[in-house]
C-alpha cells in the first residue's frame, strides 16, 4: 500500500512587506488577531445591575463603614478600633437615605431587615456618642 502525500497550504498573514510597509490587502482598521483570543470560547455578556442593587451594594458598604468608624468593627489590615463619629455619622445618614430609595423595591424581608440594620446602627450610634 502506498503513502498517500499529505500537502499542506501555507498562507502568508503578515501584514507588513520585508521592506517594512504595509500590504496593500491589509485594511489599516482591522485589528491584529491574538492567538490567544481564538483559544477563548465566547463569553455572554453580564447584565448591568439595575440601580436598585447597585443601592442595596451600597448600603452595605456604608453600613460597614458605619461600624468601623463608630469602633466596633476592625477595618481591614488594622489592629485597633478606629473612632470618628462624624464619619460614621454620615455613613448612617447614607443608608437611611438609600433604604428610603428602595423603599417599594424590596420584599417584606428584605425590607425588614434593612428597618432593624437602621435601628442597630442608630442604636449603637448614641451609645457611643454619649
Amino acid at each position: 500500500m502506498a503513502e498517500e502525500e499529505k500537502t499542506h497550504e501555507v498562507k502568508d498573514k503578515r501584514r507588513v512587506n520585508p521592506d517594512g510597509t504595509l500590504k496593500e490587502d491589509v485594511k489599516a482598521s482591522a485589528p491584529a488577531e491574538k492567538p490567544e483570543d481564538a483559544a477563548q470560547p465566547e463569553q455572554e455578556e453580564m447584565p448591568l445591575p439595575d440601580v436598585y442593587q447597585t443601592l442595596a451594594f451600597m448600603v452595605n458598604l456604608f453600613a460597614e463603614q458605619a461600624w468601623q468608624f463608630m469602633g466596633l468593627h476592625l477595618p481591614p489590615g488594622q489592629k485597633e478600633p478606629i473612632t470618628d463619629l462624624a464619619q460614621a455619622k454620615i455613613a448612617i445618614d447614607s443608608v437611611v437615605f438609600a433604604a428610603d430609595k428602595l423603599s417599594g423595591h424590596l420584599g417584606e424581608e428584605e425590607s425588614k431587615m434593612l428597618r432593624t440594620l437602621i435601628s442597630d446602627l442608630q442604636l449603637n450610634f448614641v451609645q457611643k456618642n454619649q
